[in-house]
Formats: C-alpha cells, sequence, structure tokens
C-alpha cells in the first residue's frame, strides 16, 4: 500500500492559531501538533541515523563494511562455498558454524520498532512503494558498528554473538566501538557552553516523513517544506514566543528563565551553515540556541533528562500529490534492495 503524503502549513496572519507557540524540551526529541486531533494525539518526531535518511551515506558506510570487514555474501541465496569457508576460519569454526553467524543474531544489528521506523521513513522519500514491504522484503535492520542498513541473511567478521552483547558493553575488538542508537542518532542539543548555560539544536528538518495514523485520513505520512519552515520560524519571531518554553509538552510545566536568543535556518546559498555537530541535516533546516538560568532546568539539561527540542504549536494539512504507479513501484523496491 502507498501511503499518502501530507504537506502541514500555517497561516502568516498573525490572528490565525495555524501556528509553532512553543518549543518543548524533551526527553526524546519529539514534536507534538495535529491541526484537527491536537489534544488527542501525539506523534514522535524521532530523529534518525543519517545512514537510514540518505542513501548516499548508507551505500558509502556500506561499501565501508564490505571493504573492512568482508560484509556479504552478494547473494545470500547462492551456495556462496568459498565465502562460508573464509568465514568458519576467521570465526574459528566449520562453514556450517558460520552460517548460523548473521546479522540477524548480530548484538549490532538493530530491529528496534524505532529503527524500523527511521528505516521506513528514508525509504518513503526514496521511492513510491511501500517501505514497509521493501524492509519486509529485505529483512532490513541496522548495523551499529558500521553505521548502515543491512540484511538480516549476511554477515560480516565483526559479528557480535547477542549473549555477549546481553551482559557486557559491545565492544567490537579491532572495529571502533559505536554509541547506541539512542545516544548517537536522535537529534539532540548540545550544551554549546557549561559556564554560559546554553544549548543549541535542530527545532524542525525539512522534508522528513513523519508517519502518522488518524481516524479522518487513516495512515499517512506529513512533512514540511523549507519554505514552511522559514513561514514558522519568522511568525514564532515576530509575535515573541522567545521564552515558550515547556517541559514534555505539558501545559502546567511552562518554565521561566529558559530563552531563545539565537534561531537561524541553514541555508548553503547564503553562506549559513549549521554548527558542525549538525552537519548532515539539510538546508532548510531551523536552529535554536536557548540560554537557560533556570537552575532546574540547567540539572536536567546536564542529568540528561531532557535531551532534544520538540516544537509545539497547530498545523493545516496540504495534499502533495503522489504517483502511483505499480511497476514504476516494483522497479523502484528492486532498485532499493539492490543497495543493501
Amino acid at each position: 500500500m502507498n501511503l499518502p503524503i501530507y504537506d502541514l502549513i500555517i497561516n502568516q496572519d498573525e490572528n490565525n492559531d495555524a501556528e509553532v507557540s512553543f518549543v518543548a524540551l524533551v526527553d526524546s526529541p519529539a514534536i507534538k501538533k495535529d491541526f484537527l486531533a491536537f489534544n488527542e494525539e501525539e506523534q514522535e518526531f524521532l530523529e534518525c541515523p543519517i545512514a537510514t535518511q540518505d542513501i548516499k551515506v548508507n551505500l558509502k558506510n556500506r561499501e565501508n563494511a564490505i571493504t573492512v570487514a568482508n560484509y556479504g555474501p552478494a547473494n545470500p541465496s547462492l551456495p556462496n562455498e568459498g565465502y562460508w569457508i573464509d568465514k568458519g576460519k576467521i570465526f574459528g569454526g566449520t562453514p556450517e558454524e558460520a552460517k548460523t553467524m548473521t546479522c540477524n543474531n548480530c548484538a549490532a544489528f538493530i530491529r528496534s520498532k524505532e529503527i524500523l521506523d527511521c528505516i521506513a521513513q528514508g525509504l518513503g522519500t526514496d521511492t513510491k512503494a511501500d517501505p514497509l514491504d521493501t524492509i519486509e522484503a529485505g529483512d532490513l535492520g541496522y548495523c551499529e558498528i558500521f553505521d548502515f542498513k543491512c540484511a538480516s541473511s549476511r554477515t560480516c567478521d565483526a559479528w557480535v554473538s547477542e549473549t555477549y552483547g546481553k551482559h557486557k558493553k559491545k565492544k567490537y575488538s579491532k572495529y571502533p566501538e559505536k554509541e547506541t542508537y539512542t545516544d548517537k542518532n536522535k537529534i539532540a542539543f548540545a550544551i554549546q557552553s557549561e559556564s554560559e548555560h546554553i544549548i543549541t539544536g535542530a527545532l524542525m528538518i525539512p522534508q522528513q516523513l513523519i508517519y502518522r495514523n488518524s481516524e479522518q485520513f487513516g495512515e499517512h505520512y506529513v512533512k514540511f517544506s523549507v519554505e514552511t519552515i522559514k513561514q514558522i520560524a519568522i511568525k514564532f519571531s515576530k509575535k515573541g514566543y522567545q521564552k515558550n518554553v515547556n517541559i514534555m509538552h505539558e501545559s502546567d510545566m511552562q518554565v521561566e528563565g529558559v530563552t531563545m536568543f539565537e534561531s537561524f535556518i541553514s541555508d548553503s546559498k547564503r553562506g549559513i551553515k549549521p554548527m558542525e555537530a549538525f552537519k548532515e541535516l539539510p538546508d532548510g533546516t531551523w536552529f535554536g540556541s536557548f540560554y537557560v538560568e533556570n537552575e532546574k532546568v540547567w540539572e536536567m539539561v546536564k542529568e540528561g533528562k531532557v535531551k532534544g527540542f520538540s516544537v509545539e504549536g497547530m498545523f493545516d494539512y496540504e495534499t502533495s500529490k503522489i504517483m502511483d504507479d505499480d511497476e514504476k513501484q516494483l522497479a523502484e523496491l528492486r532498485e532499493i534492495l539492490n543497495s543493501f
């Protein structure tokens, strides 16, 4: 099934309440807004590993896994006798034993709901085929060691047993240790200055598909265009919302002493680049820096109780055109599967 995609938009009229009116400090960067059922639905806007969203990054990282750790085999449906003989020697066992040591049971292979949602979100920008069908067909997951989308039926020299992964911190011998998905790959804010109490991060990212399921629209995706994000940022500043900050989107947890003093939208043509920690984010991303005078809030930041920003507001739906060509979908599906 090819899910429809809707652009969320605002009205520039300052008297119209279609706007972003608050920025929340949250434990997982999220976005909470729906013009139709704003108080009834809460959908996470989870920032994902770059490789799940950018096919070029994924292919580059996959090539690194092939070069460094012999990720393969190229076609798991074939016997690949030579490949499994070599893997048996590396793993200290027989070829038959090596065949049981695949990505599917590697401690670094992630197939959590969150990561599968990320993969589906990224695939939704690359193909008109149903992302969930693509994931199921390729039995895809995410490799934490080499940071790429991989197929469960393959393996590599860095394979780590699930038992080891459950009882010890993941250390991958000669392969560089990676941070966990949770700690590393969400676009959280960064503490820019410990002494000055400044936090900075991405507020909104353009063209990122967000899965939704509502009574009126059913299953669908929503996204924001670069132009809409620009309009949102302008209206936010014009209406003086820089001090509108709450905790976890709770209306009774609005906090004093947290102020946005810096706001910009990345634009390479104008020479406006994101900070180094966010350099992979696309043009049109809205960034903000906040001065935190409130000591209780600052302690929450340092303790990791809040990790990122999530904008809050009300929006209108605008239908995007969706192509519905079955043959083209199947061709794109095959092309995508060949890239894992």
